[in-house]
Formats: C-alpha cells, sequence, structure tokens
C-alpha cells in the first residue's frame, strides 16, 4: 500500500471514489508506511534480537497507524465512497500489528 501512497496516490483516490483534497497527507502516508512499516521491518526481521529496539520501532508505528485508522474509520473522516478499501487494509493492519506484538522478541 505504502508504494501505491506515494507513488500513486490520485490512482488509489479515484479507485476509492475519493477526492482529491488530501493527496498530500495519503503521499506522506505512503512515504512513512514505505521507510518504517516496509524498509525498517525488514532490517528488524534480520536479526530481532540485535534489531529489538528498531523492531520496537516498527512496532509502535504500525501500532498507531492501525489505532489512528480504527478511528478514522470509526468516525468515517474520509471521502471514499468504497467502504471496503477501507475496512480491508484496517483488518489487515490489525493482523500485522497483533503478529508484531506476539512475535516480539525478548
Amino acid at each position: 500500500m505504502g508504494i501505491i501512497f506515494f507513488l500513486f496516490p490520485h490512482f488509489y483516490a479515484n479507485l476509492e471514489g475519493a477526492s482529491f483534497d488530501n493527496i498530500a497527507w495519503l503521499r506522506n502516508l505512503g512515504a512513512a508506511l514505505i521507510s518504517v512499516n516496509g524498509i525498517g521491518a525488514l532490517l528488524a526481521a534480520s536479526e530481532p534480537e540485535k534489531e529489538k529496539k528498531l523492531y520496537d520501532i516498527v512496532l509502535l508505528a504500525s501500532g498507531l497507524e492501525t489505532i489512528a485508522l480504527s478511528w478514522s474509520t470509526y468516525q468515517w473522516e474520509f471521502t471514499a465512497s468504497v467502504a471496503w478499501l477501507i475496512i480491508v487494509p484496517l483488518i489487515l493492519a490489525a493482523i500485522v500489528s497483533i503478529m508484531l506484538l506476539l512475535f516480539r522478541p525478548k
């Protein structure tokens, strides 16, 4: 999702039936997803015991992003008209956050 949000935000907004008013926020979220949740997760996963602090940063970012998306979904703070394009990523984000927490290195 990060690459799509970062490189093709208009495509995604059009797909979900949203206005283009907040493209900058979508592109910014894409950059965060690529850097922290993507590259950071890959680096932390390579040696979780050694990279525990980085793992915790990825876990924190994923958890906070999931909470924020949950809140925004509950309040329906979107201009999107295709609900499943919001709800499915929320479910996936929740699964990832829970898995990160369950497999956190001791």
